[in-house]
């Protein structure tokens, strides 16, 4: 079970990664959910639960993982709900979910990747914060006039 958890894992984590930004620029564009929101939301989905999948295998260095996966799909969750129904300030919405959720995404990746270095957690989501806040704050007219 868990191999292949881990298959998908890694799988549903690549095409969530690649597809990210993909959703949010197409939903902001089309100011509706679109076939990239969809599969982003799916791609995250299958990574969220695949890793509670393999998180019992090594409790000890993996339960970091279900606060994680947990915090990733429901910043994809709210990104998607707030593409379901565009106006008023939806966009905010859009790009704190999908983009909160691609960068938990990357602080996963991270927190695998270099577990010696706690610090470099921070950078996704440091970096991702302030751009995240800064499209919210100034917003592209296409976002807020239909």
């Amino acid at each position: 079970m868990r191999d292949i958890a881990l298959i998908l894992h890694v799988a549903a984590g690549v095409a969530a990664v690649l597809f990210g930004p993909l959703a949010i620029v197409l939903t902001l564009r089309l100011r509706r959910l679109n076939w990239a929101a969809e599969t982003y939301h799916w791609t995250v989905a299958i990574v969220c639960l695949s890793a509670l999948v393999m998180v019992p295998y090594d409790w000890a260095r993996l339960w970091v993982f279900w606060p994680i996966s947990l915090a990733s799909y429901l910043f994809v969750y709210f990104g998607h709900r707030a593409a379901e129904a565009p106006g008023g300030l939806w966009y905010r919405g859009v790009l704190r979910g999908y983009g909160g959720g691609w960068i938990a995404l990357w602080t996963g990746i991270l927190v695998v990747s270099v577990p010696d270095h706690p610090w470099t957690w921070a950078v996704p989501i440091l970096a991702g914060s302030v751009l995240i806040e800064v499209l919210c704050f100034r917003p592209a007219a296409a976002w807020t006039h239909g």
